[in-house]
């Protein structure tokens, strides 16, 4: 059943206070990444319609130590991200807990190691997957539209293919078990360079680094050893027969499962962790 509106306006509220807080002469915030991607593709998922559990906003203009000062004044800080972020909460009436992660645009990984200048107009090619690559400005000032950045963001979700959009990234198996995560979750297929980099990363590593992966960047294991095994198997099939269009095989029932069993408000997802990292690509 599609979220209904007394459940989505608090979370509207709690998004709408953020924004307006980050609304200072000379910063600019942009909703980014998974947030933009789950209101999207959930409503063609089966899912029935999704309401997202992150709200990931980099801002642009603001240093590190402005943004925690600012925010810790209607948001709970949980944690720190590995690369500055900042991991936040809000608790609504309900009892429910509307999280955030929120960074500066500097803090992005790939501009930091790269070492050049950080433009939101170049996020979009920074991220791993091309369904992550979308920024779109959260307040337009009167008389401008609404500033809107993506690589192949659209296209990924009106063809439902997952792909590689930027390779680098220190954490290269949480990647992989993001990519398999989502081509289960959306009923994607998978491109083949994003598959030959499973398979080479899994030739590597094997499955018990997506194992932990999982634990690192959900704080949960969401698909079993033996899982992973089966699809990591078919994929080596379909790439073996020169498929271009890989898919993995999932179940209606697990495909919405997997929709669902995101980490209940409250528990490891809000507590610190040193091995907990959302990363912001």
């Amino acid at each position: 059943m599609a979220p209904d509106s007394d459940s989505v306006r608090p979370i509207q509220e709690a998004i709408v206070e953020v924004a307006q807080k980050l609304n200072r002469p000379g910063w600019s915030a942009y909703l980014v990444g998974g947030t933009v991607r789950d209101l999207l593709a959930g409503r063609g998922s089966r899912a029935g319609g999704v309401q997202p559990r992150d709200v990931d906003i980099i801002v642009c203009g603001a240093k590190h130590e402005q943004l925690l000062e600012l925010l810790r004044e209607i948001l709970v800080l949980d944690r720190l991200t590995r690369f500055g972020g900042l991991h936040l909460s809000k608790r609504l009436r309900s009892g429910s807990c509307v999280l955030f992660d929120i960074w500066t645009l500097a803090d992005t990984w790939a501009f930091r190691s790269q070492n050049i200048p950080p433009r939101i107009e170049d996020f979009p090619g920074t991220t791993f997957l091309n369904i992550d690559s979308c920024a779109i400005e959260l307040l337009n000032p009167p008389g401008r539209p609404r500033a809107l950045f993506a690589k192949g963001f659209f296209e990924g979700i009106a063809h439902r293919v997952l792909d590689v959009n930027y390779a680098p990234n220190p954490y290269p198996y949480v990647c992989v078990a993001r990519a398999l995560v989502m081509a289960a979750r959306l009923g994607f297929t998978i491109t083949r360079p994003l598959a030959d980099f499973i398979l080479h990363h899994t030739a590597t590593g094997g499955i018990e680094a997506l194992i932990e992966a999982q634990q690192s960047h959900y704080g949960m294991v969401r698909c079993d050893a033996g899982e992973l095994g089966m699809w990591l198997h078919d994929i080596r099939r379909q790439v073996d027969s020169g498929q271009h269009a890989i898919g993995i095989e999932v179940s209606r029932a697990r495909r919405l499962k997997l929709w669902r069993d995101y980490p209940a408000a409250g528990d490891s997802r809000s507590q610190p962790s040193p091995s907990r990292s959302l990363i912001p690509v």
